[in-house]
């Protein structure tokens, strides 16, 4: 390996393992990122993995002259890297639906590094060719390599128990391709609005899509109607649009409802409350918030349309434009 070429190798893996620290800090907000940092390789968080599979690798190369056995390790290492790697872009097309802009970062690095040394190692051979003949053991070892790294991400990748259980507040048709989102304020007037349109689309483009209404705080009083919501989307889906309404109509009222008024409210259409922990509503927030970076949205209401598989979305703003026909016109753009 010449000095040039270990400097390059050198600079990849750096690259690859600060992306893979920056993985371990949550800093990316991307809806792919979140969903693909709740999975473990063996009980082990995937950028932990990363972090010791560069650290390794630049060890092999830094101490080439040093172990003789370097050179074999690191191709070893990369060949079940790339094995490994096909598992997790898989992961986040068919399962999470969804890219982790990290995640393919560091998938290209290690796909860059591989076809580097599959390419040195092609070129050794024509040139050596007349030499002396070349042993079919490196590629088979690299082969093998290769499709160990893929049956034991593939056997080992999974979601603890607690992951595994978010919870699950998308209405509609659960497993489709095209998401709908709708950021709302139980305080905006303009939001309260936007409903009559989303009821009118609903019994069609629920069949084909599935809805997560996203409360995107405005006025710090609307968080007093944040448990309400999360536990109706939860546990009411049936009547989860009657029940919006009268959060609505209540927030009209009163921006500090008790549960008395909860009560009342709800009382027409037989639900019961279920409250759920603190830990929850937070966590959901949470994601509530990450999804507003992701699609940059700023005001309320705001409807995104996407399409899971390939990434392409159409937002509209405002009651202007937040219109049954115009719903129904974006969505079909995108399926």
């Amino acid at each position: 390996m010449g000095k040039r070429y270990r400097i390059f190798v050198l600079t990849l893996l750096a690259a690859g393992l600060i992306l893979s620290v920056l993985s371990a800090t949550d800093l990316c907000s991307f809806g792919g990122c979140t969903e693909a940092h709740q999975y473990l390789l063996f009980g082990f968080a995937l950028p932990w993995t990363g972090i010791v599979f560069f650290t390794m690798a630049g060890l092999l190369v830094a101490l080439k002259k040093r172990i003789p056995s370097a050179r074999l390790l690191f191709n070893l290492l990369l060949a079940g890297a790339a094995g490994s790697e096909v598992n997790l872009i898989l992961l986040q097309k068919y399962v999470i639906r969804a890219w982790c802009p990290l995640c393919l970062g560091i998938a290209a690095i290690v796909y860059l590094l591989a076809v580097c040394q599959l390419v040195r190692y092609v070129t050794s051979i024509k040139e050596e060719f007349h030499m002396r003949p070349k042993s079919a053991v490196k590629p088979l070892l690299m082969s093998i390599s290769f499709l160990l790294g893929f049956y034991l991400t593939f056997s080992g990748l999974a979601k603890p128990d607690a992951a595994a259980s978010q919870l699950n507040l998308y209405q509609g048709k659960q497993d489709s391709k095209l998401e709908v989102y709708l950021f709302s304020d139980w305080l905006c007037p303009f939001c309260a609005r936007t409903e009559g349109a989303i009821e009118a689309v609903y019994p069609a483009l629920s069949r084909k899509a599935r809805f997560l209404f996203v409360d995107k705080i405005v006025h710090p009083e609307a968080m007093n109607f944040v448990p309400y919501d999360i536990s109706f989307a939860l546990h009411e889906k049936t009547k989860y649009l009657q029940l919006r309404k009268a959060l609505f109509a209540l927030a009209q009222k009163t921006r500090n409802p008790s549960y008395e008024d909860i009560k009342g409210a709800i009382a027409p259409l037989k639900v019961t409350y279920r409250q759920l922990s603190f830990l929850d509503v937070t966590q959901q927030m949470t994601d509530f918030q990450k999804l507003a970076g992701q699609f940059k949205v700023t005001s309320t209401p705001t409807l995104v349309i996407r399409n899971g598989k390939t990434g392409k979305t159409r937002t509209l703003t405002g009651n202007s434009q937040i219109t049954p026909d115009q719903i129904m016109k974006a969505a079909q753009e995108l399926e």
